[in-house]
């Protein structure tokens, strides 16, 4: 050996091999809390992005349609059957319901004139379970839309 070397094991940055640095604990936990929460967050935000597409589509059928009663019925009838749970009842039987609680009373759908145009608006209360906690919460949705309904003119045909 040199003058004055000694041989002393060399350690790493991040100490013995195969060691966890709080860096590592930490991303695996900020990786879980994700995860979590995609899970627990992630099937309402879908359903509520359903929901709105169904408001959309029945905005859009507004172009042609002037039966504002039966669109609304019908926009409220589809918005019920998207998701259900199984729920129990007071006298112990269990029947489905559906996850949006809507009803036609809930829904302002206004037509306005120059320029034709519809305001449709709503909001639901969907109860978001939290496993692992044991907790529920309840948390407002709201769709709040404005469409142009005017007919479009696609010039004079050939």
């Amino acid at each position: 050996m040199p003058d004055g070397l000694e041989s002393r094991p060399r350690r790493g940055r991040s100490g013995a091999r195969g060691g966890v640095s709080w860096v590592t604990l930490l991303f695996v936990l900020a990786l879980a809390l994700a995860g979590y929460l995609t899970w627990v967050f992630g099937p309402p935000y879908v359903l509520h992005y359903e929901v709105t597409q169904v408001a959309r589509d029945y905005a859009n059928r507004a172009v042609k349609n002037l039966d504002d009663a039966e669109l609304v019925a019908e926009m409220v009838g589809r918005i019920r059957s998207l998701d259900e749970v199984k729920e129990t009842d007071e006298n112990g039987r269990v029947e489905s319901v559906p996850v949006v609680d809507l009803h036609v009373q809930d829904v302002v759908w206004e037509r306005t004139g120059d320029p034709p145009s519809l305001h449709v608006a709503f909001e639901y209360v969907r109860a978001l379970e939290l496993p692992l906690l044991q907790r529920t919460l309840a948390r407002t949705y709201r769709v709040d839309l404005r469409t142009d309904i005017s007919v479009p003119n696609w010039g004079s045909p050939r």
